[in-house]
């Protein structure tokens, strides 16, 4: 990684890593996978959760042992998604009578275009996911874990990423939440 110009190596440290996380489901269920799918197709339209799916959301959500209830929700930046994921992100806290914090941002362009490699695709997030200071300084007020919401989990550095520059932020802990796992 050093060689691509990410200083870390190694595990990532506890104090900056996300608790394990949940999903609504694979896409490649049967149950939930049909939907998942459908809404996060390649040029699917950015439109909400249904009401269906968001039921799916709520029990997920309020099946989640963790061991401290969420303090607030924030979204993950996305290109493709944008409405998507801050609408059920505000849904969510609003379900869950919780703050929702905002969105964290890309720097600059964001992360450069597909990569193949996990290697790659770290180096393109490095540097490229932002708290914008707004987020920042809510997210050190908090006091309490932050539910870190995004559409879906490719190969897991978008969230590794997010977690570890909310928990520099201030956040306790980042739990991660997702509709599908593509694996």
């Amino acid at each position: 990684m050093k060689a691509l110009g990410v200083p870390v190596s190694g595990r990532i440290a506890p104090d900056a890593a996300a608790e394990p996380g949940r999903a609504v489901g694979r896409l490649t269920d049967i149950g939930w996978g049909r939907l998942l799918r459908r809404l996060l197709a390649e040029g699917a339209p950015d439109d909400g959760v249904s009401a269906e799916l968001f039921g799916a959301v709520v029990k997920v959500l309020a099946a989640w042992e963790w061991p401290q209830r969420p303090a607030g929700v924030v979204t993950l930046p996305s290109r493709t998604r944008p409405r998507l994921i801050a609408g059920l992100g505000e849904r969510i806290a609003a379900t869950g009578r919780l703050p929702y914090l905002g969105a964290l941002d890309y720097a600059g362009n964001g992360p450069a275009g597909r990569q193949f490699n996990s290697a790659q695709r770290l180096q393109a997030l490095w540097h490229a996911v932002a708290v914008p200071d707004p987020l920042r300084a809510s997210v050190a007020e908090l006091g309490g874990p932050v539910l870190a919401v995004d559409d879906r989990i490719e190969s897991g550095w978008t969230m590794t990423v997010a977690a570890k520059l909310l928990r520099e932020a201030g956040a306790t802990a980042v739990l991660p939440f997702v509709l599908a796992v593509t694996t």
